[in-house]
């Protein structure tokens, strides 16, 4: 089956010179400029920022429960973003102030990521990334280096806003605490050309249950396999990510490098991109999540030292090369 395209594998217009025959040179600037703008900055592929459904309003009775927890919730307190969900608090070591939470306006760190550390396909997996670096995206997230992608995209927002109220020993703290937890992946990797019906729910995809599918064209649709527990925050639920056929091959090839323009992924990774001295590990993360930040180095909106390395890597790579590469890391063990 053809791939079908949502951003394309065009890297730019290029423009024919019996096209501008006659043409004046400033008839040609408009045209060319906005061609190089295009290639600067590709426009927003959407189906990588998932939407909201309509809020509903939480119930205080009965509380919840999650099989194989003692812990008990209310639907509000299963909402409250300022404090951690924690069905399983002997899985982990006790928590800081930040993580923990309860102290509103702030968000907790450990509701989005979870007390485990381990995220969610629309927030980030941070458990085991090297202190160093976590301390670093977070001063490029107040100084304003890092950028909201999409103005649509909650969590996106929600990080950034935590990030400015977060103060120096609180983000310090919580550095820690991620970089000590062990990581462990939640995500299976499927290449298909069609996919479960879905719709976008919670900054992320529900798959329908009607046994409707749908074509995937040039997209990665990741979700959780129990909406339901994902509801409840709870921390053992795994995910389907669904890429295109061929996607983790083509991946492969692409880390691999071509030459002194764009080394090897491992240069920096590490060779099983596990990490190394200078990139983060990546094996076995969320591949909506890793494409994302491609995109975030591709457009800008990902700034910083850290940046720096990561600019020319993927300055000549179009949307489909970055979902190919995602694919391919997601489905890396860790």
């Amino acid at each position: 089956m053809p791939r079908l395209s949502t951003g394309g594998r065009m890297k730019g217009f290029r423009f024919s010179a019996r096209l501008v025959v006659g043409a004046s040179i400033l008839a040609l600037a408009i045209p060319v400029a906005a061609a190089v703008a295009e290639e600067a900055a590709p426009a927003v592929p959407l189906w990588a920022f998932p939407g909201n459904q309509p809020a509903k309003t939480p119930g205080t009775e009965p509380n919840q429960v999650l099989p194989g927890s003692k812990q008990k919730f209310t639907e509000v307190q299963i909402k409250d973003r300022t404090t951690a969900v924690d069905w399983f608090p002997t899985a982990h070591p006790a928590m800081p102030p930040a993580v923990k939470g309860g102290r509103p306006p702030v968000f907790a760190c450990g509701y989005c990521h979870l007390p485990q550390g381990l995220g969610r396909t629309e927030s980030a997996d941070v458990a085991g990334m090297p202190y160093s670096y976590m301390r670093q995206q977070l001063a490029d997230m107040r100084s304003g280096a890092r950028k909201l992608m999409d103005s649509h995209y909650g969590p996106g927002g929600n990080m950034l806003a935590t990030a400015k109220l977060t103060s120096a020993t609180d983000a310090d703290e919580a550095a820690k605490y991620f970089s000590g937890l062990k990581f462990t992946t939640k995500i299976k990797v499927v290449e298909t050309a069609d996919v479960p019906a879905s719709r976008p729910n919670a900054f992320v995809y529900e798959f329908e249950k009607d046994g409707k599918r749908e074509p995937l064209g040039e997209r990665i649709i990741e979700g959780p396999d129990d909406f339901e527990a994902f509801e409840l925050r709870d921390p053992r639920v795994s995910f389907t990510a669904y890429v295109p056929v061929g996607a983790i091959a083509r991946g492969a090839a692409l880390a691999k490098g071509d030459g002194a323009a764009r080394p090897p992924c491992a240069g920096c990774h590490g060779d099983t991109l596990k990490g190394g001295l200078v990139g983060p590990p990546i094996a076995g993360r969320y591949p909506t999540g890793v494409f994302r930040q491609l995109y975030a180095f591709r457009t800008g909106a990902r700034d910083g030292p850290g940046a720096a390395f990561m600019k020319p890597m993927v300055a000549g790579l179009s949307q489909n090369d970055m979902i190919d590469l995602a694919a391919y890391v997601g489905s890396l063990k860790p």
